[in-house]
């Protein structure tokens, strides 16, 4: 309850700062990170990503470091990122941090391979509670580049993101490669993470100076765990939300938000802000949570949010276009997310990249469903007990 209460406060005071706040005095100021000039952004979609890491891990020269929630199973991309990985430069220093529960299936062989040319694996442990994961998608290369998004190392990603392909299909999912003076916050996030398992602290070499030489003003938002104070994670969410005047587009694969977040939506669509949510429909791999999102529907739509559910294959990108700024990163619209896992999303203040995350967030729309508030409110009362079951445990959480 207490929680809540802190929710329903944090909602009311973005929602009074952002009309008299600029959005990156709000993040450093309301959500603690510095917004930093000087970065450049690529956009990756799919399973392009795998391209992209095996090109920045062959040309490494000085350390490599990979924090990866998902990391699984024999056969492309594993096999293929660990000859990577294997291959490397001869001296290059290898630090790989993969979840406990997310990297449950790794590859035994490769990680005895990888641990006996000179590589560190550690995991991040389940103790002392069980449901504090890394859910972190980070890597860095020389500590001059970085990758974050929500993939992982397992073929679920692999494709197009538009075609089913067996069993697990082709996953929809946006990362991004940067370059500039945040990958130092990247690495700062992974040495972070690295630490709390027993690492040793990076070294110096690990944070060369960086020199600004792209155009775009970012801030990286690393989130930890907190029972007892609000997480960046959602500070994030809720002032990047408030601060919306003309669109709001949401891409989130695990879209059950809080009923504070469900409620800032609502107002700012409600001020005339185009907010639209793009979740996903008939792929997605969690049926309960599927249900437990489609709990947040009836006030979403009754209060003017648009809402579409990506019909193609399971959408698992975790993106934000607010006005001129996009976000990238692992992030997921829930209470998981914002207040008990560890996460790492990019917030860039860059009309340029926010237009493309935009038409590829349109692109999506053409091959979603829209959800309209007439038919919702006929569908079948069994579906609608499902959604209403399957809300409570998240309404507890």
């Amino acid at each position: 309850l207490s929680r809540r209460v802190r929710r329903a406060q944090l909602s009311q005071r973005m929602l009074r700062l952002a009309d008299s706040v600029p959005l990156d005095v709000l993040l450093e100021r309301e959500v603690g990170v510095p917004v930093r000039e000087g970065n450049d952004i690529e956009l990756i979609a799919n399973g392009a990503v795998f391209d992209a890491l095996e090109e920045e891990i062959r040309a490494a020269r000085e350390t490599i470091h990979i924090n990866e929630y998902m990391w699984m199973g024999q056969g492309d991309p594993s096999e293929r990122i660990g000859r990577a990985l294997l291959g490397r430069r001869r001296g290059v220093a290898c630090r790989i941090l993969i979840d406990w529960f997310g990297s449950l299936k790794f590859d035994r062989a490769l990680e005895r391979q990888l641990l006996a040319s000179g590589a560190e694996l550690r995991r991040h442990t389940p103790w002392p509670d069980p449901f504090r994961v890394n859910h972190r998608r980070i890597f860095v290369f020389d500590g001059r580049r970085g990758f974050v998004g929500g993939f992982g190392i397992w073929r679920s990603w692999l494709g197009d993101g538009v075609a089913d392909s067996g069993d697990e299909g082709d996953w929809r999912d946006t990362a991004a490669r940067v370059r500039g003076p945040i990958v130092g916050d990247l690495q700062r996030a992974f040495d972070h993470s690295w630490q709390n398992e027993g690492g040793e602290p990076l070294p110096a070499l690990a944070y060369p100076r960086l020199r600004g030489g792209g155009r775009i003003r970012a801030a990286v938002v690393a989130s930890s765990p907190a029972w007892a104070r609000t997480t960046s994670a959602a500070r994030m969410y809720y002032a990047l939300i408030a601060s919306a005047k003309h669109r709001l587009y949401i891409a989130n694969s695990y879209f059950v938000p809080e009923r504070s977040l469900q409620e800032l939506l609502v107002a700012q669509a409600r001020e005339g802000v185009d907010v639209r949510v793009l979740a996903p429909g008939r792929h997605h791999d969690v049926a309960l949570v599927h249900a437990g999102q489609r709990r947040t529907y009836r006030r979403l739509l009754e209060g003017g949010v648009r809402i579409w559910e990506y019909e193609a294959a399971m959408m698992h990108a975790k993106t934000l276009v607010v006005d001129d700024a996009a976000v990238i990163g692992s992030t997921n619209m829930d209470s998981q997310s914002l207040s008990f896992l560890w996460e790492a999303s990019v917030v860039a203040l860059a009309p340029a990249l926010a237009e493309r995350l935009a038409g590829r967030f349109f692109d999506d729309l053409g091959r979603s469903v829209e959800i309209l508030p007439v038919r919702w409110a006929r569908r079948p009362l069994l579906t609608r007990i499902g959604q209403h079951a399957a809300g409570l445990a998240e309404a507890w959480l």
